[in-house]
């Protein structure tokens, strides 16, 4: 009697089923691959953030920590950034009392009608500048999100608020106030370093790092009225501090089109 053994063509089945398998599922595998490596979308981002900051230099005797607001545009051609933006920063933390001389002992102000007034001091603070930069993946499952570094080029103004709520003091009216406010303006330079996240979804787009800048400023003021004297000195004045932001993206397909 011969018997049929069935053990080589099974094994021989399971081979060819196999070679079927990884040959179906090559283009498969090529495609997903080529997807993931394809090109970057260019991309047009509008940023809003906000900073808490801490003077340093000469900034720092005249004003104590800030917070700060920003707005940017940007377009991201590959990793590359450039772009605007431009903050707003404010605090009432004053170390420079303009007002000094017209205190009484306990620290008040007398208004007009002879009686105490309220006049709150305060910073108020711009910048408006050009940026560049790049953001540099560190995981590849995340092609977009990344290190985000920018140095950006600007103007910076920043002086004493002064505000008498009650309008009741005569020196601190009108064209009066600018001889106290301590308008000053200049060159400035800022960099940020931080991460730089994008979802899939593109839903949660945010960053976070550190921020600093260097102003370099004058007094535009000719002449301080509680000093009675002028300002022309060169100030190098200083701010750094941590940021969070919010990014909304646009992007632009190899075809032009614009879409969210």
């Amino acid at each position: 009697m011969t018997y049929l053994s069935i053990s080589p063509m099974y094994n021989d089945m399971r081979l060819l089923i196999f070679l079927l398998i990884i040959i179906t599922a090559s283009p498969l595998f090529a495609q997903e691959k080529a997807e993931e490596e394809k090109p970057l979308p260019n991309m047009f981002q509008f940023n809003i953030a906000y900073g808490f900051q801490i003077p340093g230099g000469d900034l720092s005797k005249r004003f104590g920590t800030n917070s700060n607001v920003s707005v940017g545009a940007q377009y991201m051609a590959g990793k590359l950034i450039f772009g605007a933006e431009g903050e707003i920063f404010f605090s009432d933390n004053i170390k420079e009392d303009v007002l000094a001389f017209m205190r009484t002992e306990d620290l008040a102000i007398i208004g007009n009608e002879r009686e105490y007034t309220n006049v709150l001091l305060g910073e108020r603070g711009w910048y408006v500048g050009a940026l560049g930069g790049a953001i540099i993946p560190v995981f590849p499952e995340a092609r977009r999100s990344g290190i985000r570094f920018t140095v950006g080029v600007g103007f910076m103004q920043h002086r004493v608020s002064i505000r008498d709520q009650a309008g009741e003091v005569t020196q601190l009216m009108g064209e009066y106030k600018k001889g106290y406010d301590r308008l000053t303006n200049g060159l400035a330079i800022k960099e940020f370093i931080g991460y730089h996240y994008f979802s899939k979804n593109r839903l949660i787009n945010v960053y976070a790092g550190f921020e600093f800048m260097q102003g370099f400023t004058k007094s535009r003021r000719s002449f301080n009225y509680d000093t009675m004297m002028s300002d022309d000195s060169n100030r190098l004045d200083l701010l750094q501090g941590i940021r969070i932001g919010w990014t909304l993206p646009f992007f632009f397909d190899a075809d032009d089109r614009f879409y969210y």
